[in-house]
């Protein structure tokens, strides 16, 4: 476990490092480091995925209708005959 935790520090250390240093002190026409359009379009795109499989699995399912059974007849049986 502190492996992992480790391991993501280091990534969100080196996400933000990267950020500070295109947008900190940036001169006009110095090139950056990360195209931030490009990063925001792929995590707007992979956050609507992931908000439609959510929803698709929290939706309600719908319960299947049961078929109506025939009313029961509250006519007598007729009477057998005698011979």
């Amino acid at each position: 476990m502190p492996y992992l935790s480790g391991v993501l520090t280091g990534i969100l250390l080196t996400i933000i490092a990267a950020y500070l240093i295109d947008h900190v002190g940036s001169q006009p026409g110095t090139q950056d480091i990360v195209n931030w359009s490009v990063v925001s379009q792929k995590l707007g795109a992979a956050q609507e995925e992931v908000r439609q499989e959510v929803h698709e699995a929290t939706a309600p399912k719908e319960a299947a209708i049961p078929e109506p059974t025939p009313p029961a007849t509250s006519e007598p049986a007729p009477a057998p005959q005698t011979p």
